[in-house]
C-alpha cells in the first residue's frame, strides 16, 4: 500500500512537471507566433506599395503629414493607401483602396506609424510636389513588446519608372 501511494505522488510530481514545461511552449509559441505576424504584416504592406509603385505613372497627391498617397496608375485610375491611427476597434490600421476596390480595404493592423516621403529625380532632394516627385520611399514601424528591440522600422525606395 505504501508503494502505490508513492507511486501516486511521483506520478504527480511528474505531470506537474511535464504540464508547466508543456505550458511554458505554448505561452512561447503564442508569443513568437503573434510577434511574427506583426513584421509579415510590415513587410507585406512595404511590398505591396512598391510593387504598386513601380507601375505608377506619377502621384496625385501626398498629405502634409506623409500618412497618405494617392498615385496615378497607367490606365488612368488612382490607387491609395491610408494609416489610421485608430479605425473602427482596431490600432494602427493600413487601408487601400483602388479602381477595383472603390471602398477602403484593410490591408493591415497593429502598425504604428506609416509615412510617405518623395525626392526628385536625383533621389536625395525632399519635395511634397506631386509633379516633382520621381522617387518614393515608404516607412512602415511596428512595436515587438517582448522583443530586446521594441519597435522594427523598414524603409523602402521605389523609382516611378513612367516620367
Amino acid at each position: 500500500m505504501l508503494e502505490l501511494v508513492i507511486a501516486g505522488s511521483m506520478l504527480a510530481g511528474v505531470m506537474t512537471g511535464l504540464s508547466l514545461v508543456m505550458r511554458t511552449a505554448r505561452q512561447s509559441w503564442e508569443t513568437i507566433d503573434s510577434e511574427y505576424a506583426v513584421l509579415q504584416q510590415m513587410h507585406a504592406t512595404s511590398r505591396h506599395f512598391v510593387r504598386a509603385a513601380r507601375e505608377a505613372v506619377g502621384v496625385e497627391s501626398i498629405s502634409a503629414d506623409g500618412n497618405a498617397i494617392t498615385l496615378k496608375m497607367p490606365d488612368d485610375r488612382t490607387a491609395t493607401w491610408q494609416w489610421y491611427p485608430n479605425r473602427s476597434g482596431q490600432v494602427g490600421v493600413v487601408t487601400f483602396r483602388d479602381f477595383s476596390n472603390p471602398s477602403q480595404s484593410m490591408l493591415a493592423q497593429h502598425v504604428d506609424d506609416l509615412s510617405f516621403s518623395g525626392f526628385a529625380a536625383d533621389g536625395v532632394t525632399a519635395t511634397n510636389d506631386p509633379d516633382a516627385i520621381h522617387v518614393l520611399q515608404v516607412s512602415v514601424t511596428v512595436t515587438l513588446p517582448r522583443s530586446a528591440v521594441a519597435q522594427r522600422t523598414t524603409h523602402s525606395k521605389v523609382w516611378i519608372r513612367s516620367w
